[in-house]
């Protein structure tokens, strides 16, 4: 994920994102890939989670 990705989210996506804590916020800009919708952010941080169980 990109700075400009962030740009491009809609309203619900970017709300999202900015509700999710600080340490998986920065895990979603390292991880290079593009996520642009609400759904992109939560599936990719539910697998997160599931890996850390």
């Amino acid at each position: 994920m990109q700075k400009k990705d962030l740009e491009e989210m809609n309203e619900d996506a970017r709300a999202y994102f900015d509700s999710l804590p600080p340490v998986l916020q920065e895990e979603l800009m390292q991880s290079g890939v593009k996520m642009t919708t609400r759904e992109q952010l939560e599936t990719y941080c539910q697998n997160t989670m599931k890996g850390r169980l």
